[in-house]
């Protein structure tokens, strides 16, 4: 009944609590069609609460969700996760504020004081060796967004919004003529839905920026990151045939997977 004292197996729990002469195959598939709900809510919960927004953690909630193909192993190497073709979280460059005092303050505090100068202005016949302070004005910051994080995706999990649409229109043909069925159609609808949608518009300026639109991906980010912190994703190439075969999931060994109705109302 308990493969760990996390993990629960609803069915057997359930039939356990049934007297023994009505523990027939038919009761025994009749009470697991009846956990099915619990048993899913209980393992998403439990999925959530094993994870964070640690980059260990939300690297492997990415990959478990967008890239199902590879099975995740945390490296402190980015470039090494880069060639496994993993989902990859980086930090991004934000620049430090730094405050300027008074004289007072200063010589309170008994530092020297900070030299404010343009790049060839001499200041007591010094320029060489000074580290010079160069200030922003608001409309530079106001023009140029800083992010916390990088998120890194490998570009053969990306489609474009217009491929997106076109596939979808295909399939509605498909159906409206009667070659495929609606389960097919509907089959067809998820597995879609497992590639990230991008925008023709990128992101930033970078041209690597890539403006990810598929609701389900910022939801999930936004839902483990921690408050208060902003990321951009950017696309990057990888060769499937140079993945290792060990990175790769075997149909039999799959995470749980994080239902739709968990972040998406």
């Amino acid at each position: 009944m308990l493969k760990k004292y996390t993990q629960i197996d609803w069915g057997k729990a359930l039939l356990m609590l049934i007297p023994p002469l009505l523990r027939k195959p038919k009761q025994a598939a009749w009470i697991k069609t009846l956990a099915k709900p619990l048993s899913s809510l209980y393992d998403d919960t439990l999925y959530k609460m094993q994870h964070n927004g640690q980059v260990m953690y939300l690297e492997k909630v990415l990959n478990d969700l967008f890239n199902p193909c590879v099975k995740y192993a945390y490296s402190d190497s980015i470039k090494t996760k880069m060639d496994l073709g993993y989902i990859v979280i980086e930090d991004a460059y934000r620049p430090r504020v730094q405050y300027l005092y008074t004289h007072d303050e200063i010589y309170i505090k008994g530092n020297d004081p900070i030299v404010v100068a343009n790049n060839e202005e001499s200041l007591d016949g010094q320029t060489s060796n000074r580290n010079f302070l160069y200030l922003s004005g608001a409309s530079d910051f106001s023009s140029t967004e800083f992010y916390n994080f990088r998120i890194l995706i490998p570009s053969h999990l990306l489609i474009s919004y217009e491929k997106y649409q076109d596939v979808l229109l295909c399939l509605q043909n498909e159906l409206q003529n009667e070659n495929i069925t609606q389960r097919q159609q509907v089959e067809q609808v998820q597995e879609l839905n497992d590639f990230l949608v991008i925008s023709d518009e990128p992101l930033t300026n970078h041209p690597d920026s890539i403006k990810i639109v598929t609701p389900k991906f910022h939801k999930v980010v936004n839902f483990y990151k921690l408050a208060g912190k902003s990321y951009e994703t950017r696309k990057y190439d990888v060769s499937i045939d140079k993945v290792p075969l060990e990175t790769i999931r075997s149909n039999k060994e799959r995470s749980p997977q994080l239902k739709n109705y968990m972040y998406i109302k």
